[in-house]
């Protein structure tokens, strides 16, 4: 299929006809504007700015009375004939003054204030290409993503691996609360945010973001939700293998213009027949059709508007319960959040987060009717941000301020009746404070307006209770260049980064009872570090007319290099050996993207090679990851996504019965998920039907890599 569109390159390029192109900015901010809408007054063409704020138009002809207009919610209209516009100019719309309708302005700039880093190779993916791929889950979406490698699916969450990084070492946020607390493992499990509620999905890769990345290795990703503008509500149903059924909603409510109360909830329990609990991954898969789990996760929020910012209330709950004979297991998480976008006292620009976080884990074991072992965990988490950012001319200028609070109780005993063996009595704190600044600079020539560039300087700064402290710079820069359909942006960053081993981590490696809050700071695990850079470049070809829209390829080659890793068994973080030695990752990255082809196809393609230097560090990771996908979107509603894709060898170790190491070859596989689903509209509501099939050549047989077991699913889905 490739090989069919590289042969008819040439012919797709000759498109002739008028091009108009330019890029859109806010006059006071000087940022650029994403998603204003741009149209010609006397034509059906149109189009909408990208992340960059810019926009091309092309056209057979132009009418002696046509006009350039752009609207963007917030800002006055744009108007202007053609006959005076200048091709790739620059136009900075004026804000106006709302009352309801300010969310939009103060979206945006409260995603600059997070997003805008030092520069990476960054995929941004938005509600129209997820709608467009029209598939439920989050794997479809990120799969076709060059060195993005999603571990597990709906029956154990989906947990993001970057660049040959462990999952652990992502940073998921969620409108700008950190998700990792939700797992035991510090891994953010994506699986609780349903696509359906996402606006904009950004994936940052490398180890270098400054404001977001700390303990990040692999990167970041940035998830913002969708804000509702009307009252109405969702409901879709999932049945599908491994007797799992799955049930979410939705419903928004507005009380008031500039006041809404949403709701989202998920359940879902299975039966997946193999031992899949974390210390029963690595060897050969026990059948045992006694195994039940059930997971369920709450979200409530409130969004209040004023003139002058955005107040955010959410509450979030999560709940997985595992049961098999003899064993028990109850994980329950509470996070509340309270934030502000926006003024404050006159001054512009402000991002304030409040979030407190309590898990609790209660593992039961019963070996026979009456005896049992019982381990129990508790954390508390508080976390205060405050961001602040300055424009002055050509010069941006990000704050960041942060403090963290983290508190865990680890008690373990032998229990009978009248028999109580403590085993385990710990308590660990830990106070954080941190600070950060990102300085950019922009500038173009005034003789070659299409060529400009942006440098950053970024630079950290981490102190902890324990005794650690630690500054982590970063640099990098950015090129743009346009001529014409062609586009041209290469990049390169170089940067430090530091991860704090979380109490959890500190707690299983302790050996001894009853230990009290005088003893917290003994015997702590050092700080991992990390040293990352990668260069890289994006080329963009628009034709804006049939057959084909664009052409977009990119390539990246980045290093990274980790010290006083952990050695832990993979994916499982309650057992942990030793803290040695340094891994250095090396690899390539490169993707070709073929959009609107026909007017109805996307196709992508994409591939990633590693060298890991020690697999006894960084396990389980492909030397190669190759995907390519295929996407069909019908005028009638109908939706075609496809994968295909293949994972070279890998290296693994365990500990076997007898307490000693064991390492092993993964081999080769390849596999293929498709999703078929049709949008039906009817009086009141839209209907959807969706089927989705994963791994479903079953290549992986069931060492290792249970969860990338054929996976079958039929969801129904109500939307009002």
């Amino acid at each position: 299929m490739l090989s069919w569109f590289f042969c008819f390159i040439p012919l797709l390029l000759q498109a002739q006809g008028i091009q108009i192109e330019g890029t859109v900015y806010d006059s006071k901010t000087k940022e650029p504007l994403k998603e204003a809408d741009v149209f010609l007054n006397k034509s059906t063409v149109g189009t909408v700015t990208d992340s960059q704020g810019k926009f091309r138009l092309k056209v057979n002809q132009i009418g002696e009375t046509d006009s350039l207009i752009i609207s963007f919610l917030g800002y006055q209209t744009y108007r202007i004939k053609l006959s005076r516009f200048s091709d790739k100019g620059r136009i900075f719309l004026e804000p106006s003054s709302l009352e309801f309708g300010d969310e939009i302005l103060i979206r945006a700039e409260r995603d600059q204030i997070l997003k805008q880093d030092i520069p990476h190779s960054v995929t941004s993916i938005d509600f129209r290409e997820i709608e467009r791929i029209g598939s439920s889950e989050i794997t479809d979406i990120l799969k076709p993503v060059p060195s993005i490698r999603v571990e597990g699916n709906d029956l154990d969450g989906r947990r993001i691996q970057i660049r040959g990084s462990n999952a652990n070492e992502v940073n998921v946020y969620l409108d700008g609360v950190l998700l990792n607390n939700l797992r035991f493992d510090n891994s953010a499990d994506l699986s609780i945010i349903p696509v359906e509620y996402i606006e904009d999905l950004e994936i940052l890769k490398g180890g270098n973001s400054t404001l977001l990345g700390n303990g990040a290795f692999g990167g970041v990703i940035n998830i913002s939700t969708r804000q509702p503008d009307k009252t109405g509500a969702f409901i879709k149903g999932k049945t599908g293998t491994f007797n799992s059924r799955y049930l979410l909603g939705n419903i928004d409510v507005f009380i008031k213009n500039n006041l809404s109360i949403s709701y989202f909830g998920q359940y879902h329990e299975f039966e997946p027949a193999i031992e899949y609990f974390p210390g029963e991954r690595y060897s050969e898969k026990t059948v045992n059709s006694q195994i039940t789990t059930r997971r369920q996760n709450h979200m409530a929020t409130l969004n209040y508007f004023t003139g002058s910012g955005q107040f955010i209330s959410r509450f979030i709950t999560y709940f997985n319960d595992y049961r098999k004979p003899f064993w028990e297991s109850d994980y329950e998480n509470y996070l509340s959040v309270l934030s502000y976008k926006g003024d404050i006292l006159g001054l512009k620009n402000f991002d304030v987060n409040i979030n407190h976080f309590y898990s609790k884990n209660l593992i039961r074991r019963v070996p026979d009717g009456t005896l049992f072992y019982r381990n129990l965990f508790k954390t508390n988490r508080l976390n205060v941000n405050l961001a602040k950012k300055f424009q002055y001319r050509a010069t941006d200028i990000q704050l960041m301020a942060e403090y963290f609070h983290d508190d865990l109780k680890n008690n373990a005993s032998i229990e009978d009746v009248g028999f109580n063996n403590k085993l385990t009595d710990e308590f660990f704190y830990d106070n954080k404070l941190s600070g950060a600044a990102v300085f950019s600079f922009s500038d173009f020539l005034k003789g070659m307006p299409n060529l400009s560039w942006k440098t950053y300087l970024g630079i950290r700064g981490d102190a902890v209770a324990s005794g650690h402290s630690d500054i982590s710079p970063s640099f990098g820069a950015k090129l743009n260049y346009r001529n014409g359909p062609w586009e041209l942006s290469p990049y390169l960053n170089y940067g430090k980064n530091v991860r704090y081993p979380t109490l959890l981590e500190n707690a299983y490696i302790r050996n001894i009872s009853n230990l009290s809050g005088s003893d917290t700071l003994a015997n702590r695990l050092d700080p991992e570090y990390n040293n990352a850079a990668e260069t890289g470049f994006n080329v963009v070809y628009y034709t804006l007319s049939p057959p084909l829209h664009n052409i977009d390829f990119s390539i990246e080659i980045f290093q990274r290099t980790s010290f006083n890793k952990l050695i832990t068994r993979p994916v499982d973080e309650e057992l942990i050996y030793v803290q040695i030695g340094r891994n250095i990752t090396r690899g390539l990255e490169t993707s070709l993207k073929f959009n609107e082809v026909l007017k109805r196809f996307y196709i992508t393609a994409s591939a990633v090679f590693l060298d890991v230097s020690d697999p006894l560090l960084y396990a389980y990771k492909p030397e190669k990851n190759i995907s390519l996908g295929l996407n069909f979107l019908s005028a009638f509603g109908l939706h075609l996504n496809s994968t295909f894709f293949y994972e070279g060898k890998s290296n693994a170790w365990y500990i076997d019965t007898d307490n000693v190491l064991q390492t092993d070859e993964i081999e080769e596989y390849y596999d293929m998920d498709v999703s078929v689903g049709c949008k039906i509209p009817l009086k009141i509501v839209e209907a959807e039907l969706l089927f989705s099939g994963y791994n479903i050549l079953d290549n992986s047989g069931f060492k290792y890599y249970y969860l990338k077991k054929k996976y079958l699913q039929f969801s129904l889905a109500l939307r009002y």
